[in-house]
């Protein structure tokens, strides 16, 4: 008989393959096993694990949220177990690659413990579908230590890209404060974590937004275009990422003294890395914040405020749909 705790949380144990349209269940050997999946109240698919076998596939299966219901009778057919497993999600996955905009800085941010869950956050801070909520802050302990996890712009992106493509949706914030084009390059380079983490999670999408660190620190655009597609190249590479579903916005406009015209030359490199990788164009976060200063940043010179990251959720819900309308 399977135990419940292997199943405990149904998006952990299925993965989904969206490629094939494949959902992928593994169990140990059992006796009487018995699967349904279910759309609504409706029965997508009825399965059975004879006993000695190990793996049962549903096949065929389209973006939605399921319910399994799985029990197993003895010898006799008496039924000796049942559980549901609900909230089963089969739709996009993403991360969202780049520095403290990314991040969160100064949007909302929330002081939480070690585990962080849904349940833990005011009801606007979460997508309608509870899958985003805010997510731990890596940097800052150094930077912000009142705060240790950020909401940034994934949850609205979540509810604006589920309600456009009608599947559900689950964006990593994968933002670290700081971080340059060369910061970021050398993370997926050597962190395992980070390695781990796209491993498990295998984004089908990717939104990737840097340059602000580069202009601070005053890289050549030369240089700023050359770490970026290196980012790209490591995507494609190792990550299975596909070029169309890599979308790279224009860095977000910086306040700051003499930093216009080197911005004006990094989103001209990452157009150019646009065209000639066939990857998608991200938003264009230099226009969008070039206007409305204390609207959008407060008194920040680059860093959004909360209704900045409001903004920037519709920004790259723009961006996403022209690239990929039907999801």
């Amino acid at each position: 008989m399977i135990a419940p705790a292997l199943l405990e949380v149904g998006a952990g144990t299925l993965r989904p393959d969206l490629d094939e349209d494949t959902l992928f269940l593994t169990v140990p050997d059992a006796a009487g096993l018995q699967l349904r999946l279910l759309i609504g109240r409706e029965v997508a698919a009825e399965k059975e694990l004879a006993p000695g076998r190990s793996h049962v596939y549903f096949e065929h299966i389209g973006p939605g949220e399921y319910a399994l219901e799985v029990w197993a009778c003895d010898g006799s057919g008496r039924e000796v177990w049942r559980q549901a497993y609900r909230r089963i999600g089969i739709g996009a996955v993403g991360a969202a690659l780049g520095d403290s905009i990314t991040e969160g800085y100064y949007g909302r941010g929330f002081q939480r413990p070690e585990h962080l869950h849904a349940g833990l956050f005011p009801r606007d801070a979460v997508s309608a579908d509870g899958r985003n909520f805010p997510q731990f802050a890596p940097t800052s302990a150094v930077h912000l230590p009142e705060v240790n996890c950020f909401e940034s712009w994934m949850t609205d992106l979540n509810d604006l890209l589920a309600g456009s493509w009608r599947m559900p949706v689950l964006i990593a914030n994968e933002g670290w404060g700081g971080s340059s084009t060369a910061v970021y390059l050398d993370r997926m380079r050597t962190d395992r974590n980070w390695q781990e983490r796209m491993r498990l999670l295998e984004p089908d999408l990717w939104l990737i937004h840097l340059g602000v660190n580069d202009e601070r620190a005053g890289v050549p655009a030369a240089e700023f275009a050359a770490n970026l597609e290196a980012i790209v190249r490591i995507l494609l590479a190792e990550h299975g990422a596909r070029a169309r579903r890599i979308l790279v916005a224009r860095p977000c406009y910086d306040y700051a003294e003499g930093a216009e015209e080197r911005l004006r030359a990094y989103c001209a490199e990452v157009d150019a890395l646009v065209e000639r990788r066939g990857l998608s164009p991200g938003p264009d976060l230099f226009a969008g914040y070039a206007q409305d200063r204390e609207r959008w940043y407060g008194e920040d010179p680059a860093h959004p405020n909360v209704e900045g990251m409001a903004q920037m959720a519709r920004l790259w819900h723009e961006a996403i749909r022209r690239a990929l309308p039907a999801g």
